[in-house]
């Protein structure tokens, strides 16, 4: 015969009432009334119902927790995000966001980031030994800094493995031996975009193409010196150099941030630099991905569900709202006020620190300053393109050259500023004077007695001017020449710090030196790429703006083949034209040595051939000003990170 039991609780809304708002769980104990069916031979021979005891736990009702939003305020706006073109600080805060990736620069020191580790001669992930290269064959000639393609009547300084040098010519011998560099990394696991597809190194090799294309105006240094560019599997790529070429950089040189091709693959790279969903929309491996782009407004994010970290709590904010906010004093007002949690360096806090000192007194906000590697400087145009008719376009030396062309028309104007006037007057102080791309302090700088100084000197200044034939012949208070006068545009974009910087430096040429500028105040566009561009379509007279160096002093930003043309990209760095083969001799042997005495002294040459040069005035060291409401953690300002924005899913707000 077989017996059955069954167990049926009737009282499921006597337990849902049990649930109680409460601080911590409890455990009751409740009577709760029960059937026993007694079942027979599959005849039901008896129904009892009894009474047991059943433990219930009780669980609290937890009010819902606010998402945590941080705004950030910035005065400018990016014009793109998309990272191959234009560099701008404001688009490094987006995309420090967006993308959490490649290499960071921290402390004077490198930090891999979604890279398993970075490449070391000594781990064997990266290695260098000399191969044999004929004639036809492509390879780096380090004297000159260029690729050139061996014919029978070559003569080229090819660097090897044991870092000496050959000077090889090949009209006496058909082969020779030359260093090749190998160099491989590998992904952590879990990267993968924000549409849950996995980050590869197809997309990094994808990138490298779109990076190839001459569509696309980035540098094309690294590009230019590779042998192969190829992946190893899914997770690991590996780099060879050409014969020849070797960097004391070896382990970041070729890391660019990948492309989705899944998403861009049908695109051509002519197409991708106009497209709006590439520049404003990113797809996104970062901790956080864009929500929307207002212009002029600001710009959405919110947290990412795919990024990697994410199982680590991170990011710590569930959105972050980037605001622009272009006038200064508004954007402190709105930091005093709770409306922004964070101001960024580019509004340019210089000339408000006394009224952010006090507002930290009051506990509405928090400086951080440090000692950065942001260098204010005056460009001189020395090699405009054709169609440009502004003062240095149309007006020539001498010799037919351009008049910024010649070095002792730059050096007079470096003598007639007072640059630590100009520092009092628009930093309250918080700017050193540079005499190089690089501050004193850094550690490969070759010291003060190795550099040549302009000190304030205007008599110097007029001195060469007037060598150069520019004299106040009618007496109106300006210089001329042959019936022109010494007028020109000093241009800049549109904000606070540079605004008044460009009207000290009017001030203090036409007093010292009977110089006359005319102010240009210019938004976005100032940094577009050529060749319509201003800055980067050599389109300009005298132009001002940072650049962010870091643990590497900035030489290639001036060497030869960073000119903005059709070859080396309308996006690259050398706005001003300058070419000087010694400069750039030196700065590629800086690059190249794996010696770190014969980096400091190539590197500390290269900073001497500028200086004395001058294609540029380096005004000032900024100190790097970030500035937070009072219960923002986690924002670290580092003197190498270019955005302070590198560890933003650290980021928090506390109560």
């Amino acid at each position: 015969m077989l017996k059955r039991t069954t167990w049926t609780l009737l009282a499921g809304a006597m337990l849902a009432s049990l649930v109680v708002s409460a601080c911590q769980p409890t455990t009751t104990t409740v009577e709760v009334p029960v059937t026993q069916v007694v079942v027979q031979t599959q005849v039901v021979e008896e129904v009892q119902t009894q009474v047991v005891e059943v433990e219930v736990t009780a669980v609290p009702t937890v009010a819902p927790t606010e998402p945590k939003v941080m705004v950030v305020c910035m005065a400018q706006e990016p014009q793109t995000l998309y990272t191959l073109s234009e560099a701008a600080l404001v688009k490094s805060a987006v995309l420090e966001a967006v993308y959490d990736w490649g290499v960071d620069t921290r402390g004077y020191s490198y930090q891999p980031v979604g890279l398993t580790k970075l490449p070391s001669l000594d781990d064997g992930d990266a290695s260098i030994a000399d191969v044999e290269v004929g004639i036809g064959d492509a390879v780096y000639n380090v004297a000159t800094d260029e690729v050139v393609t061996l014919t029978p009547t070559s003569t080229v300084t090819l660097s090897r493995a044991d870092g000496s040098s050959d000077d090889v010519d090949f009209s006496q011998t058909t082969t020779a031996m030359a260093a090749q560099m190998t160099v491989s990394w590998t992904l952590v696991d879990g990267i993968t975009w924000e549409d849950g597809e996995p980050v590869t190194t197809d997309d990094i090799m994808f990138a490298w193409e779109v990076a190839s294309s001459p569509d696309s105006p980035n540098s094309k240094y690294v590009i230019d010196r590779t042998t192969s560019y190829t992946a190893v599997d899914d997770k690991t790529w590996t780099w060879v150099s050409l014969p020849g070429y070797t960097s004391g950089t070896y382990f970041l040189d070729a890391v660019n941030r990948p492309l989705p091709r899944h998403q861009l693959g049908s695109m051509t790279p002519a197409q991708m630099l106009e497209d709006e969903g590439v520049n404003r929309d990113p797809l996104a491996y970062g901790p956080f991905k864009i929500d929307e782009w207002v212009a002029g407004d600001h710009i959405t994010l919110s947290k990412n569900p795919t990024y990697y970290r994410a199982s680590e709590g991170l990011p710590k904010l569930d959105q972050l709202i980037y605001r622009f906010v272009p006038d200064t004093n508004q954007l402190i007002a709105q930091l005093a006020s709770g409306e922004c949690d964070l101001g960024t360096q580019d509004a340019a806090f210089e000339g408000s620190l006394p009224l952010i000192r006090q507002f930290e007194t009051e506990g509405l906000m928090t400086p951080q300053i440090v000692a950065g590697t942001t260098f204010e400087h005056l460009d001189f145009d020395t090699l405009p393109v054709d169609s440009y008719t502004g003062f240095a376009g149309r007006v020539k030396n001498d010799d037919g050259t351009p008049i910024f062309a010649n070095v002792s028309i730059r050096q007079a104007i470096a003598y007639c500023l007072d640059r630590q006037a100009i520092i009092d007057a628009t930093t309250n102080g918080a700017g050193v004077i540079m005499h190089a791309y690089s501050p004193s302090d850094h550690p490969l700088y070759p010291g003060d007695d190795n550099i040549t100084q302009y000190g304030f000197d205007p008599a110097k200044g007029l001195e060469l001017l007037a060598a150069a034939g520019w004299t106040d012949s009618d007496g109106d208070g300006i210089l001329d020449k042959g019936g022109e006068k010494f007028s020109f545009v000093h241009s800049t974009r549109n904000n606070p710090l540079r605004a008044q910087v460009t009207q000290v430096v009017q001030a203090q040429l036409k007093e010292n030196c009977m110089i006359e500028t005319t102010i240009e105040l210019v938004g976005g566009e100032y940094f577009s790429d050529g060749p319509d561009g201003m800055v980067f379509g050599r389109q300009y007279d005298l132009g001002e703006f940072a650049w962010l160096t870091g643990v590497e002093p900035g030489c290639t930003i001036y060497a030869t083949t960073a000119i903005p043309n059709e070859v080396n990209g309308w996006g690259a760095s050398n706005n001003t034209g300058w070419s000087n083969a010694e400069f750039d001799a030196a700065c590629a042997a800086a690059g190249a040595t794996l010696n770190a005495d014969e980096k400091k002294a190539q590197h500390g040459l290269a900073m001497q051939i500028f200086a004395e040069n001058l294609p540029a005035i380096p005004l000032f060291s900024r100190g790097k000003i970030l500035v937070t409401g009072p219960n923002v953690t986690g924002v670290i300002m580092d003197p190498t990170a270019n955005s302070e924005l590198w560890n933003v899913e650290n980021f928090d707000l506390v109560q």
